[in-house]
């Protein structure tokens, strides 16, 4: 797509750019070669035939395990408590 002054100048007002002559053309030439590149793009073919290929579902289902009372107090003895609360490592 090439970029005419007016809609150089157009983008550079909303950007509240004030350009020269000569930068309207240098602008106006870049931006025609990043939507050139753009349309390039565009036309790469990216579908994908899924029937070529198996998709499973490799996760396993979340499984919920009830502990005994005395299974949760043992493992709630095992950290350091501050304020009536379990306090853990940081996770970075």
């Amino acid at each position: 797509m090439q970029f005419k002054d007016k809609d150089i100048q157009h983008i550079a007002d909303l950007a509240r750019l004030d350009l020269t002559p000569a930068e309207l053309k240098v602008y106006g030439e870049q931006l025609s070669s990043i939507t050139g590149y753009i349309d390039q793009l565009q036309d790469i073919k990216t579908d994908i035939n899924s029937s070529s290929q198996s998709l499973n579902n490799v996760w396993r289902e979340d499984e919920v395990i009830d502990w005994s009372d005395e299974e949760v107090q043992v493992a709630l003895e095992q950290g350091d408590r501050e304020g009536g609360l379990l306090k853990v490592k940081r996770v970075l």
